[in-house]
């Protein structure tokens, strides 16, 4: 190797710096999304005016996963959702799971998901006891998967049990938590999973809760991240973590009663909280949309609430009676891969080593006009293109026509300064 090579490569290798990578997790009940009945009418459930509303909530969360119950059970409001609101924009990073419902009810759970940074494998009922309790399972989308064969796995258990206070309602809950944790037994299911939904249980004391958080084997139990126990229900000690009702009074589809129920749960193994397989829980990420603590027994609208900008509690007020649950894993530096500079923030991910086309995804903190070029070893650019200007960014550049072995991507600029570098490998 001569020493232009050499120094080329100095020059690019030092301008990327690694580092770990995240996703955020969102968890929503979804209040009779495109499922119309006798009180969730056509006019105070219109699906048209519900997209407007979860358009401006996801564009603020930008979840990489987003888990959903009470989608009405039919494949055209399932695509819908995603092409009229997931995909609302020229990116279209979103995917969907398969959708499964054994169990044939009007409402059904699904899981969307970042395909620039997950790559989803396949969907199974646990059980179908009331409803459906469905595993999606995922893999990370690691640059170096090529090269290490290696990755994290991260499986997302979503379910909706039954609601109700009375006993026959308890027991149908401590039936499907119940039959889900055999089933994950049963066929070894343990590692990075997360259980969540909304439960509507009003107490940790309650069997069906008990049945996640204290199975006897600590390889398949759940924990609650935020640690708070407790009778939730209608108690302001529990105020901040209310997620159930956004509304006072009922419009005849939402529940009213204002906020003071904890329904909506996101659980973690002890994989993700201990961090045992290259992902874990990010301590005190786990947050409920839209709840100040202020708002105990009231409309989350009424007044001042700092929790999120005023069109954001606007869009939560109106879009359902329940609030979002979050929170986000950590990916560790043996899979992922971000680029990172004090100016300025980028996630960058594609696959490497490259066999045809290069599938780039840009994710930056800040709107701003970049471009991507790609060289040679030897210096010589082979080609550019403007990516606009944006937070978000997806281009495919060829390289069918090009010889095997090492080549760099380098995104600059709006002013040509390089902000990002990287080794390709063809």
């Amino acid at each position: 190797m001569n020493k232009a090579i050499i120094i080329v490569i100095i020059a690019f290798s030092s301008l990327l710096l690694r580092a770990q990578d995240d996703i955020k997790v969102m968890q929503y009940n979804l209040l009779n999304y495109g499922n119309i009945t006798s009180y969730c009418t056509a006019s105070n459930n219109n699906m048209a005016t519900k997209e407007g509303y979860l358009r401006t909530i996801i564009n603020y969360v930008n979840p990489d996963i987003f888990t959903v119950n009470e989608l009405a059970s039919n494949t055209y409001v399932i695509g819908r959702l995603l092409d009229s609101v997931m995909n609302n924009n020229p990116l279209k990073i979103y995917g969907k799971a398969d959708y499964i419902n054994t169990n044939g009810s009007d409402l059904t759970n699904m899981l969307y998901y970042n395909k620039a940074k997950l790559v989803y494998v396949s969907a199974e009922s646990l059980q179908n006891h009331v409803r459906d309790i469905v595993l999606y399972k995922l893999y990370y989308k690691s640059p170096n998967l090529a090269q290490s064969h290696d990755t994290a796995w991260v499986n997302f258990i979503v379910g909706h049990l039954k609601a109700g206070s009375g006993s026959s309602d308890k027991a149908d809950r401590d039936q499907m938590t119940s039959d889900a944790m055999t089933y994950l037994v049963n066929h070894n299911y343990h590692g990075n999973y997360t259980f969540m939904g909304d439960f509507n249980i009003r107490s940790s004391n309650e069997q069906s809760y008990k049945n996640l958080i204290n199975y006897s084997d600590i390889n398949y139990r759940f924990f609650d991240p935020i640690n708070r126990p407790g009778n939730w229900n209608n108690s302001s000690s529990y105020a901040d973590i209310h997620t159930q009702s956004t509304h006072s009074s009922s419009n005849g589809c939402a529940s009213g009663g204002g906020c003071d129920d904890r329904f909506d749960f996101i659980l973690i193994s002890n994989d993700l909280k201990q961090g045992n397989a290259h992902v874990n829980y990010v301590a005190n990420s786990y947050t409920v949309i839209g709840n100040d603590g202020n708002h105990f027994n009231k409309s989350i609208n009424s007044g001042t609430n700092n929790s999120a900008p005023a069109n954001i509690i606007n869009a939560l007020y109106n879009m359902s009676d329940h609030l979002p649950v979050s929170l986000e894993l950590h990916f560790d530096n043996q899979v992922s891969t971000v680029a990172k500079n004090d100016n300025n923030y980028l996630k960058v991910n594609y696959q490497n080593p490259v066999d045809g086309n290069l599938d780039l995804y840009i994710e930056s903190n800040e709107y701003q006009e970049l471009s991507v070029e790609l060289w040679s070893i030897n210096g010589r650019k082979i080609s550019s293109e403007d990516l606009g200007r944006n937070m978000y960014f997806h281009t495919n550049i060829s390289m069918q026509d090009l010889s095997k072995g090492m080549y760099f991507i380098r995104i600059v600029n709006l002013y040509g300064e390089n902000i990002y570098s990287s080794k390709i490998i063809k």
